[in-house]
């Protein structure tokens, strides 16, 4: 083989007579002057002023000088072929498809179609919840307003529970033709400030510092209500077994009672419908003989079981949410429940062999916090299309909410 096309007219090493870019060259060389020409960096200009020695072995200390020998042996960037790797291919390809509309709009497409156009106006709807906090700082400081006899902490709470569950009512179709802001607002209040009541019968959630105890119903209370309500449910739904209203075998998941969507105004809180805010957030439209409401009619916990569920699941919720000082409080509250618990059973009921009824309790509290671990991602992806279009005073009541 002729001696100009064995070798590498750049480095002078072996190149097995094959033409890279215009010029007979290595390989080496041939992927030096596609990086060098290819590449948006400036090109340094040489330090020894043009004037450097190419060693024999093929080794250059000046890359300058390399690109410069490149071209003067004729080798040209025309033929360069780009987009033909693997993985250049595929993100041409993705650039290739068109934008759906959800991208294109920057919303999700489940809401798209029927949302409304974003409003020109920042303005947003806003609500001063001070004078709500103000009752709760009161209730704090004055402790509870009526005198409870019991021989343990659970059993007081207990006793208080027994008020809040008279009071406690489902909002009734036949009396309200669309449940709006009012009723909403009015339903929040009497929730939050009956959760304080039930808690200032606590004696060891009174000795807590005001700042600690307001920073701990922030995460109680909605979750206290939501254990509250199956409970309250799963009574209603047994009453009405025994009487006959209801058949005693219904299939599972069995629709029991259900509210008009139409008739849930939640215009003065967002853009979209009930409807389509369903998706997002946890919306209780109906009633159904679920996997939950039958394992609370067959537990069907008296007054003290039920406060224990109540204490144990909001007291594990805010412990584990704030961690730290309210880790180390909701721990030792939690020894005291399972002692007076313990006492209930033993010395009240003569009942020491109670681990049944405790694995359902506990089973109840782990379907509740289930459910809301599944709800975080779509409340999240609420919060990502800005679902909801309105300012509160205190925000940090409604974060898990």
């Amino acid at each position: 083989m002729d001696e100009n096309l064995s070798h590498c007219q750049v480095c002078h090493h072996e190149a097995r007579g094959k033409r890279h870019y215009g010029a007979v060259v290595c390989r080496a060389c041939a992927a030096f002057f596609r990086r060098a020409v290819s590449s948006k960096k400036p090109k340094t200009c040489c330090k020894k002023k043009n004037k450097c020695e190419f060693l024999k072995d093929g080794f250059f200390t000046c890359k300058y000088c390399r690109l410069q020998k490149c071209f003067r042996v004729g080798m040209t960037s025309e033929n360069f072929q780009f987009d033909r790797d693997g993985y250049q291919v595929a993100r041409c390809n993705a650039r290739k498809i068109p934008p759906s509309m959800d991208t294109f709009c920057g919303r999700s497409n489940l809401i798209v179609f029927q949302a409304p156009s974003p409003s020109d106006s920042n303005l947003k709807p806003y609500i001063n919840l001070q004078f709500l906090m103000d009752q709760v700082s009161k209730i704090l400081v004055e402790g509870p307003s009526t005198t409870l006899t019991s021989t343990t902490k659970l059993g007081k709470l207990a006793l208080s529970l027994q008020g809040i569950q008279e009071k406690t009512r489902i909002p009734d179709p036949t009396k309200i033709d669309v449940y709006g802001r009012e009723d909403a607002l009015r339903q929040m209040e009497y929730d939050i400030l009956s959760v304080t009541r039930w808690l200032t019968h606590f004696e060891d959630f009174q000795l807590l510092p005001q700042g600690l105890q307001t920073k701990m119903l922030q995460g109680i209370w909605h979750i206290w209500w939501k254990l509250e309500r199956v409970a309250y449910t799963a009574r209603k739904i047994k009453a009405k077994i025994e009487s006959g209203e209801i058949p005693e075998n219904l299939d599972r998941d069995s629709l029991i009672f259900e509210w008009e969507p139409e008739r849930i105004d939640l215009s003065w809180c967002s853009k979209y419908t009930t409807r389509e805010l369903k998706f997002f957030v946890d919306i209780p439209t109906e009633i159904r003989l679920d996997t939950l409401t039958r394992a609370m009619i067959q537990l069907s916990p008296t007054d003290t079981e039920l406060s224990f569920m109540l204490g144990q699941l909001c007291f594990h919720y805010v412990g584990k949410r704030f961690q730290g000082e309210i880790l180390q409080v909701t721990d030792r509250f939690h020894q005291i429940l399972a002692d007076d618990l313990h006492d209930y059973y033993v010395n009240q009921m003569k009942q020491p062999y109670y681990i049944t009824r405790l694995q359902s309790m506990m089973n109840i509290n782990n379907l509740i916090q289930q459910e809301m671990f599944k709800n975080k991602a779509r409340k999240e992806l609420a919060i990502v299309f800005d679902m909801f279009h309105l300012d509160v005073s205190h925000p940090e009541m409604f974060i898990e909410v």
